[in-house]
């Protein structure tokens, strides 16, 4: 068993308010009340705490969607040259301690679990890895995902050829 997978016993103290939601939502769940808590301390532990550091917001997928649909191409493609070259590999060095390719697969993959911004599945063949990111932000979140992932990757000297579907990206590395 790896260190990530063992637990430990520990007691903490919470608010009833926050015991009764937690209960409650474990309950509609069908899981148990510490596999809940351990699911929300893993996202804060693995996610959370750095989108904080790096100024990241949580919000609405619609909401988001209408903004982007409302932005011109260019701008669209500029943000996610900027995001793949600043703030997503900030997060993979603080989470990984360097910048390479599988801790930049890592930090996509953390990114998808947690974000709720995309679906991410990676399948392993002849020796590549094929990479799909499915996403509910139409046209312009593939636009704006091709250009982050492009820069991302181009930030470690490696160049991806993106294929942009309406509601998917997919790549090879």
């Amino acid at each position: 068993m790896s260190t990530k997978d063992r637990t430990v016993t520990s007691s903490l103290r919470i608010s009833e308010a926050a015991y009764k939601a937690l209960q409650d939502d474990a309950k509609k769940q069908n899981i148990s009340l510490n596999t809940l808590a351990n699911q929300i301390l893993l996202a804060y532990a693995e996610h959370d705490r750095y989108i904080k550091k790096y100024g990241m917001l949580k919000i609405a997928v619609p909401t988001f969607v209408q903004i982007l649909n409302s932005t011109p191409d260019e701008a669209v493609l500029e943000a996610g040259r900027l995001e793949g070259t600043g703030v997503l590999p900030g997060v993979v060095v603080t989470t990984s301690g360097e910048l390479t390719v599988p801790s930049i697969l890592e930090g996509l993959k953390r990114l998808g679990t947690y974000s709720n911004l995309f679906d991410y599945s990676e399948i392993s063949h002849g020796g590549k890895i094929s990479v799909t990111m499915a996403h509910e932000l139409g046209p312009k979140g593939s636009l704006l995902a091709a250009s982050f992932i492009e820069s991302l990757f181009k930030s470690v000297g490696k160049q991806v050829k993106v294929t942009r579907l309406r509601d998917s990206i997919a790549f090879e590395i």
